[in-house]
């Protein structure tokens, strides 16, 4: 994928990913960069020690579009690439949070870094899907720039309460 003229971020809806089998129900894992260096996500590295779970809204609540990532395992999880930009301008990075439907309830966090920039994004899900919208503005400080998404707060499901939200 490449960015385009009013977006810098290449594959930032996540259209483009893993194939799903259809009729299931669980998505897609991708693994962590130490153990696979080219991403199945194109533009995005998974850097964190733990997975990534991509989902379709066929089976999961999605903000947008068909496909989404669900920053997984608590405070593990990770997201980012690193984007082109002009020293010095001024650049918006919009994104959503939320749940995916999938028995997630409770207090969630999601930070987003740009630069030298981060927003930390408070959801309280309920579980049922649904999501919020965020906004980070930040002054480039290079040619390139890391965006970077972490989850910071998590909680655990509530029909099994042994997985991590």
């Amino acid at each position: 994928p490449r960015p385009t003229r009013d977006n810098l971020i290449k594959n930032g809806d996540f259209e483009e990913g893993p194939y799903i089998i259809p009729n299931t129900t669980w998505g897609v894992l991708i693994p962590p960069f130490i153990e696979d260096d080219h991403s199945p996500l194109p533009g995005w590295m998974v850097e964190s020690l733990k997975a990534v779970k991509y989902v379709d809204s066929d089976h999961f609540s999605v903000p947008s579009g068909k496909r989404a990532v669900e920053l997984v395992a608590g405070k593990e999880s990770a997201i980012a690439q690193v984007v082109r930009t002009v020293a010095g301008k001024r650049y918006t990075l919009t994104f959503s949070v939320g749940d995916a439907n999938n028995a997630c309830a409770g207090n969630l966090v999601v930070e987003a870094f740009a630069g030298k920039d981060t927003l930390k994004v408070p959801y309280n899900s309920g579980g049922k899907g649904g999501f919020r919208r965020a906004v980070l503005r930040f002054v480039a400080t290079g040619n390139r720039t890391r965006i970077m998404f972490y989850s910071t707060f998590y909680t655990m499901r509530g029909d099994d309460f042994s997985s991590l939200c």
